[in-house]
C-alpha cells in the first residue's frame, strides 16, 4: 500500500484554508484608516464586520458605520481623503484607481446618514467626472473636495 505524502496529508488544510480567505482576497483594498476617535466599525459585502483601528484595510464594498461621538479618517490609494462625521453610514461601493489606467478610474460611494469632509486625490483631479456619490437627497458628481452633511 502506497504511503501519503505529505502534499496528501496537507492537501484537506490547504482546501479549507482557501474556501475561508477566498472572500479576503476578492475584496480589494481601497484605503486606510488614518485616524479614529471612537468606535468606527466595517461590515464586509460579505455579512463579516470588524472594529476599525488606526492603519485598518478598507476594502471595496466595505460599510463603514461611526459611533455617537466618532470621527474618523479615512485615506484612499489615490491620495484621497475623507473624515467622517459621528453617526456616519458609508458604503464603498466602488474604488477603482490604477495609477497607469486612468481610463478605468471610477469611485461610487453610499451615503445614507452622517456626513463627511473630503479632500481631492489624483483620480478626483485627472477623472473629476468618474467620482459619484449617492445620497438620499440625490447624487453628487465629481472630483472636488467637499463637505457633505445630512442632518
Amino acid at each position: 500500500m502506497k504511503q501519503p505524502t505529505l502534499f496528501t496529508r496537507l492537501l484537506p488544510a490547504l482546501a479549507l484554508a482557501l474556501l475561508v480567505l477566498a472572500p479576503l482576497a476578492q475584496a480589494q483594498v481601497v484605503g486606510t484608516v488614518t485616524k479614529v476617535s471612537g468606535l468606527m466599525v466595517a461590515k464586509s459585502a460579505e455579512g463579516r464586520s470588524r472594529v476599525l483601528a488606526e492603519n485598518s484595510p478598507l476594502r471595496q464594498g466595505d460599510t463603514i458605520t461611526t459611533g455617537r461621538n466618532t470621527f474618523g479618517r479615512l485615506e484612499f490609494v489615490d491620495g484621497a481623503a475623507m473624515v467622517l462625521q459621528p453617526e456616519t453610514l458609508l458604503v464603498l461601493t466602488r474604488y477603482r484607481y490604477d495609477a497607469g489606467k486612468p481610463e478605468l478610474d471610477k469611485v461610487e460611494l453610499e451615503l445614507t446618514q452622517g456626513g463627511f469632509t473630503s479632500t481631492t486625490g489624483t483620480l478626483g483631479k485627472r477623472s473629476p467626472d468618474a467620482t459619484v456619490i449617492t445620497t438620499p437627497a440625490g447624487n453628487l458628481q465629481g472630483g472636488a473636495s467637499m463637505e457633505v452633511s445630512l442632518r
